[in-house]
């Protein structure tokens, strides 16, 4: 609340001193940094991904989708495209068919015998 005489960030028409606008999640400045927002909230992208972001049913981590990142969608599930392998043999399943068994994904080879 106090006046602005240096270095001020102007966000959703309200300034800011440079110090005060942080992320809401780590309190990192966001100043000068790729950040996004939710419901009136600015966030970072680490703390914003690992709060809003789908995760990989592969390796656990987030998809942000940010920065054109492909992904695959399939029954509630999504994966990074690096992911998406079969689980016995690890053949990259982009764009290929498979078959599942539980919770795994399979190349039709792998998955003949289930």
């Amino acid at each position: 609340q106090q006046a602005i005489t240096t270095g001020g960030v102007t966000y959703r028409e309200q300034p800011w001193h440079k110090e005060c606008f942080v992320c809401t999640g780590c309190k990192k400045q966001l100043s000068g940094q790729r950040f996004t927002s939710r419901d009136e909230f600015a966030y970072c992208l680490s703390c914003f991904c690992n709060l809003y972001s789908k995760k990989c049913a592969g390796c656990t981590n987030p998809i942000s989708g940010l920065g054109g990142t492909k992904y695959i969608s399939f029954e509630e599930r999504q994966w990074h495209n690096d992911c998406f392998n079969c689980k016995k043999c690890s053949l990259s399943l982009v764009g290929r068919g498979f078959l599942t068994e539980r919770d795994d994904i399979l190349c039709p080879e792998c998955g003949k015998d289930i």
